[in-house]
């Protein structure tokens, strides 16, 4: 499993590694919403919306 492997590897005990969680899981999140998603909104069809039959 890759959470336990992650676990081991946060430095600090059970409050270290709660705080460096949170930050490695704000910076993936942060990253996602302003690099990547800027990027993939132009080539996804996010305009062609069918609604109805």
């Amino acid at each position: 499993m890759i959470y336990p492997w992650i676990w081991k590897r946060l430095p600090g005990r059970t409050f270290g590694k709660l705080v460096s969680a949170a930050v490695l899981l704000a910076v993936v999140v942060l990253l996602l919403w302003y690099v990547v998603f800027p990027l993939v909104d132009g080539v996804l069809p996010t305009d062609d919306v069918t609604v109805g039959g």
